[in-house]
């Protein structure tokens, strides 16, 4: 008994001296993981090497806490970051995540919205405040290396150098997040802030130098071949005196028949004989001006930024103040901008934090009014003398002096106020108040002076004709003898415009995260509210008579008001909008073993859109992903070449307003024409009541996959969506009840699918020498299952694209075209399939399936290439653009009757000419004036010849968009100086088109304004 006691106590002690130190292999670490300017990481994955079991992510403080086998060593990964390890210990981790190498991901298409009337576009958001959407930005320039500089030129205040970074977002969640604004996608831009410990000062200094634009981009004809053209409209009969003299608008033509007839110091102004003819019409057809080295300049805009950052343990600051001087790529155009950016942090007690950002902006522009220089130098013909006066609107008319005479002056103010206080009393619980006031106001001021062409149209009466068609010129309606009078006999006249736009927003949040059971399961909850109240005041007023050179005297005939009155016009407007808008929004997730996530979110969100009407004033948002780490798998290290694979799915629904907000009957106030003066105020029924009307819904399904291979050498990224509009607003038929025919109700369905792919591959990596290539690609189509509305012809073969069950929206659909008749008119197919020339039923809204599909406005196929070298201290970037699916109609430049002063495209190089052309060819000949006697309707095959399929041509382009080159100095040669760094770049910027449609005839493919070609320098200095 004894012995057996004596073997169970030995037994007992070795058991616990074998247990002991397994019991001690274990430690609780924790730590802090903060970005390489101090700021402190939230989510960023904390995980034991070769254990992906032990795992947890940083909270919204970058603060995290885990239990581990002692000498373990930890890995940090977070998306954009490096890759940071660390042995674990028992004393508090210091880790920050240094900036990964940027990569140009997906080209950042917006997917296409499924609503068929109401328009959604990006939503800039600063600083996680709602900014403003933006109908003019290009996304596609999201993807550019040089992405950074191309945002900060669409915000006003914000300069390169402010932006950290930003963010896309393209799918459900944008809305959840922000809600009914959101649903054309968000634009998440940060702002730099100062990190602790750091105490920097930069200057930089950017030139921009602009080249002229060239005939090469634009479809248009030289001197020689317009006035081949003019020829033959002379000797077809229809630049003939008669008919050029009293047209109100002529060009060189004009001015030859005009001078013949015009007496001066004992002779006439333009020999009228055919020898003078000759010799003036020879200068015309040898002049080929180059309007575009008449009316723009070769200039530099600069651009000059000093920033500062400093912070410490309790206060951290970042400030920016910059200036922006452009002498004018269009000459008589100048701009300067100013700009201010204040970003602050403070740490007043051990669990509060409160940080300030203030951003102002005042920019000052001069520039073309009714008339632009580039408008100008596309439409003008090229045998135009760019120092003679023509007509245009029955008043002498030369764009150099209109563009001195006629101009316009903008004052520009914005103001970005944004406070946020934050409550961190435990690790696990974070509360956050944000307020922002935002503040624009511009004014506009257009002025026309006394020799401007636009103020003397009011005084054009120096021949009948003119007279009796001048519009200008007022007539009593009641008077049918009554000779014109003249409204303004002197001076000229100004346009003040006024804007004034106030946003106020409150968001706050609370959020509480933690992890349990040593990390195996993370939850986070997140709710708040939201609120906006925005005020729009937008309004303008005329003055009338206003002598510029007698010190703006006021010269005004009260006669004006009455013509405008007669014309059913005001001499001023103001309106005010306020929308208001309040939001209550949570979300949660967890995370399993850091492998499996499941996030949900819910949006519900009230608008003034509606008026008292409560039916359709909330309007929900909800989304549901689900999320596999697959990386955090025992199995994973098996897997190779893989070396990251993640993956998501996700589901949700966003309620979106329609364009209309009848819920209840809409009356507005109407002052019809009385033409014996008398003035009696009305009001009418705008909408009828529709209180079945509710918001539109988009449901979408998104599944996103996220690969890398060999240490992540070569990685991927796949986002496949399908969305599926319902309730959309659409025309609804009824009976004429209620005197109304066409009614909008929630009447049509529309369905959207995409796929968007990246692809970066690290070609070649040295100590001194990469290469890095990322490819990317997106697809976006969609088509219309329902819809009510019965579009006719005419709405059809629009350039601007309609709607049609059964096909995409924004198609373009064309009358097919036959062949040219032997006279070189024109033919085509019509409803019957019949060779049709003029009858062409443009109202008809049934049997139209002989339309041809051209197809639609948006592109399909978008994506990008990108290039980026880097040897030692030098980089060298190539960034390749291309787009495929979009057409568009062309120009509408063929009719029976032509003038002598807008420019031609090169089509008219291959027109029908003479009999058999019609063989080799399809442009249609220039009737005669005895053909478009003999055929009436001839005007209508021409018509038509414009809306067929022969005049469209797609919008493929591949463009070589942007090669950059930079330098930094080396580190070891600023060592001896009071100099941290120096940055030189270099870039080149929209080249050239490697690629697109000949139809086009040189004209750029692109819907969006045309760039000038440039050539960008940069230099940055830290101190």
């Amino acid at each position: 008994m004894v012995i057996r006691l004596r073997h169970f106590i030995l037994s007992l002690v070795l058991l616990v001296i074998s247990v002991a130190p397994v019991c001690a292999q274990t430690l609780q670490v924790s730590g802090i993981v903060r970005d390489s300017n101090g700021l402190p990481l939230p989510k960023v994955s904390v995980t034991v090497k070769l254990d992906n079991s032990r795992h947890t992510t940083t909270n919204a403080d970058g603060k995290f806490a885990l239990e581990v086998p002692v000498k373990s060593v930890l890995i940090f990964t977070l998306t954009g970051k490096k890759t940071a390890e660390a042995v674990a210990t028992d004393k508090p981790l210091e880790i920050t995540l240094e900036d990964a190498e940027k990569k140009n991901m997906a080209v950042t298409t917006m997917r296409q919205t499924t609503s068929i009337n109401t328009k959604y576009y990006p939503l800039w958001v600063i600083d996680g405040v709602v900014y403003k959407q933006d109908s003019v930005f290009n996304t596609a320039d999201l993807a550019s290396p040089d992405a950074h500089r191309l945002i900060a030129a669409a915000l006003p205040g914000l300069s390169e150098r402010d932006i950290e970074g930003f963010t896309v977002i393209t799918d459900a969640s944008a809305t959840a997040l922000y809600g009914n604004q959101a649903t054309g996608g968000v634009i998440s831009v940060r702002t730099r802030h100062a990190g602790q410990g750091t105490n920097h000062l930069n200057y930089t200094s950017q030139f921009t130098y602009r080249f002229r634009p060239s005939y090469r981009e634009f479809n248009i004809l030289n001197s020689q071949d317009h006035l081949s053209v003019m020829k033959e409209l002379v000797e077809g009969g229809t630049l003939t005196p008669e008919n050029v003299l009293y047209k109100d608008t002529y060009g060189v033509y004009g001015l030859m028949y005009d001078n013949s007839i015009k007496y001066d110091n004992g002779q006439f102004i333009q020999d009228n004989t055919r020898a003078g003819q000759l010799a003036y019409l020879r200068q015309a057809e040898l002049r080929n001006t180059d309007w575009f080295k008449e009316l723009f300049q070769n200039t530099i805009k600069q651009q000059h930024i000093i920033s500062l950052s400093s912070g410490s343990q309790k206060a951290s600051y970042y400030a920016s103040l910059g200036i922006t001087l452009d002498p004018g790529w269009e000459r008589e155009t100048h701009s300067r901008d100013y700009f201010f950016t204040l970003n602050a942090t403070f740490k007043p007690l051990k669990h509060w934090s409160l940080g300030i950002g203030v951003n102002a902006s005042y920019g000052q522009y001069h520039g073309g009014n009714d008339f632009t220089a580039l408008g100008q130098a596309k439409t003008l013909s090229r045998t135009l003398d760019p120092n003679t006066y023509y007509r245009y609107k029955y008043t002498p008319y030369n764009v150099k002096n209109e563009l001195k005479q006629n101009y316009r002056d903008d004052d520009d103010i914005n103001l970005r106020f944004q406070a946020s206080l934050a409550w961190n009393p435990i690790r696990q619980f974070r509360a956050s108040l944000v307020a922002s006031l935002q503040v624009q106001s511009v004014e506009y001021e257009f002025t026309r002076t006394e020799y401007s062409n636009v103020a003397q149209r009011f005084r054009a009466m120096d021949k009948r004709i003119i007279r009796n068609n001048n519009p200008y010129l007022y007539k009593p309606a009641e008077d049918v003898y009554a000779l014109p009078r003249v409204v303004m006999p002197s001076g000229g006249y100004r346009t003040v415009q006024d804007y004034l736009s106030r946003r106020v927003d409150l968001m706050a949040r609370a959020t509480y995260s933690d992890s349990f059971d040593a990390g195996k399961h993370i939850v986070t909850a997140t709710v708040g509210s939201d609120l906006y109240d925005q005020m729009q005041r937008n309004g303008w007023h005329n003055e009338y008579g206003v002598n510029f050179e007698l010190g703006q005297l006021q010269t005004y005939d009260p006669l004006i008001f009455q013509w405008l009155r007669n014309r059913e016009e005001n001499y001023y407007t103001r309106s005010t909008t306020i929308d208001r808008n309040v939001a209550f929004l949570g979300s949660a997730s967890y995370t399993f073993l850091g492998r499996y996530t499941l996030d949900g979110s819910f949006r519900y969100e009230g608008t003034n859109r509606y008026g008292k009407s409560t039916i359709a004033r909330w309007m929900p948002t909800w989304n549901v992903a689900l999320g596999w780490n697959v990386m955090s798998e025992s199995f994973f290290q098996h897997l190779k070449p893989l070396s990251s694979l993640t993956t998501k799915l996700s589901y949700g629904m966003t309620a979106t307003m329609p364009f209309v907000y009848n819920t209840d009957q809409r009356i507005k106030p109407y002052l019809p024409f009385r033409p014996n003066g008398i003035n009696e105020t009305e009001l009418y029924m705008d909408q009828p009541a529709n209180h079945d009307l509710t918001y539109e819904k988009m449901y979408e399904l998104n599944w996103n996959i996220n690969v890398g291979f060999l240490d992540d050498r070569i990685s991927a990224s796949l986002n496949v969506f399908s969305r599926l509009g319902r309730d959309l607003v659409d025309i609804s038929y009824n009976q004429g009840t209620g005197g109304f025919f066409k009614l909008y109700g929630n009447v049509a369905s529309m369905t959207a699918k995409g796929v968007e792919i990246s692809l970066t591959t690290q070609n070649i990596q040295t100590k001194d020498f990469s290469w890095t290539s990322t490819l990317s690609y997106s697809r976006n189509t969609n088509k219309i299952t329902k819809l009510n509305s019965r579009p006719d012809v005419s709405t059809l073969v629009s350039s601007s694209g309609a709607a049609r069950e059964g096909y995409p929206l924004h198609s373009i659909f064309s009358i097919p075209f036959y062949k040219l008749s032997s006279e070189g008119f024109p033919q085509f197919y019509n409803a019957e399939g019949r060779i049709e020339r003029d009858n062409i039923n443009y109202s008809a809204t049934t049997n139209l399936d002989y339309l041809k599909h051209s197809g639609t406005r948006r592109p399909i196929d978008q994506g990008a290439l990108n290039n980026a070298f880097r040897w030692k201290n030098f980089s060298l970037s190539v960034y390749v653009l291309y787009s495929f699916g979009a057409v568009k109609r062309l120009p509408s430049q063929f009719g029976t009757t032509y003038g002598d002063y807008n420019a031609l495209g090169h089509e008219f190089n291959r027109r029908w000419i003479k009999a058999g052309d019609e063989e080799r060819t399809n442009v249609p000949s220039i009737p005669t004036s005895a053909q478009r006697e003999k055929n009436p309707n001839l005007s209508n095959a021409y018509t038509t010849y414009n809306n067929s399929d022969v005049r469209i041509a797609r919008c493929d382009f591949i463009q070589l968009r942007d090669v950059t080159l930079g330098y930094s100095l080396p580190k070891t040669l600023l060592e001896k100086t009071f100099l941290s760094s120096v940055d030189l770049k270099l870039q080149a910027s929209n080249l050239f088109l490697i690629y697109s449609d000949k139809k086009l005839n040189g004209a750029l493919p692109y819907s969006y304004d045309y760039e000038p070609h440039s050539i960008i320098f940069t230099c940055t200095v830290g101190i």
